[in-house]
């Protein structure tokens, strides 16, 4: 999984005149089922999104078509993580690795309760 925090560089009248795009462009990720969440920061100086299901070259490739990126109007951070630990009701969160997904038998899914390995 991948948190990408976008950080304006531009006046947010530049960035404001490419919202619809941006949007646009973010409702395709989800449709594509790579974005799981996405929203502004607070203060309203940039946004987070988290993505999944597609590797960073791929999750670099999708970035560099967001009309933010294209018009320079952001920078992008990216940090992968291995959420191995979630919050009850958010268990669709958690890594394939974390919930024994990853092909090794008789590997039960972790609970919070559960030391990490």
């Amino acid at each position: 999984m991948f948190v990408v925090t976008l950080t304006y560089v531009a006046d947010i009248s530049e960035v404001d005149a490419e919202e619809e795009a941006h949007l646009a462009w973010l409702d395709s990720q989800f449709a594509d089922g790579v974005f799981v969440a996405s929203g502004r920061r607070v203060p309203r100086h940039g946004g987070v999104i988290l993505a999944d299901g597609l590797d960073r070259e791929e999750l670099n490739r999708r970035l560099s078509l967001d009309p933010y990126a294209e018009k320079c109007l952001a920078d992008y951070t990216v940090v992968e993580f291995d959420p191995t630990r979630v919050a009850p009701g958010y268990e669709k969160l958690r890594s394939d690795t974390a919930t024994g997904a990853s092909g090794v038998a008789g590997v039960p899914p972790r609970s919070a309760s559960q030391p990490d390995a």
